[in-house]
């Protein structure tokens, strides 16, 4: 799929992922970018996510998926280093093939109207 620059969007877009388990924008660009550093801090930081705040939204999806997203590399509350299982890769990718769509008639709606 191609790699493309979106802007959040103004309204709320969440996607059930499993049964009960849900992925919103924030928490799949989280992932991209824990996929793409390695580091909780880094990607935190590239998401605008306070890195405790990020810390606890990894532990949410961790315990609410059949399977962890996240696996911390160390102790998972102080261990900066993180990696997306095969579960949390193949989620990601799921929920950016399911929101594009999503979004793309978001934004031909909107242009409609203006």
């Amino acid at each position: 799929m191609k790699k493309m620059c979106m802007v959040p969007p103004d309204c709320c877009v969440i996607i059930e992922m499993e049964r009960g388990a849900i992925l919103g924008y924030r928490k799949a660009v989280l992932l991209n970018e824990i996929q793409a550093l390695g580091s909780l801090t880094k990607a935190a930081k590239v998401s605008k996510i306070e890195q405790q705040h990020a810390r606890d939204l990894i532990q949410e999806m961790n315990t609410t998926f059949s399977q962890p997203l996240v696996d911390f590399l160390g102790n998972p509350t102080n261990s900066d280093r993180v990696e997306l299982t095969e579960k949390g890769a193949s989620t990601v990718k799921a929920y950016w093939r399911r929101f594009e769509p999503v979004w793309l008639s978001i934004i031909e709606e909107r242009s409609r109207h203006y």
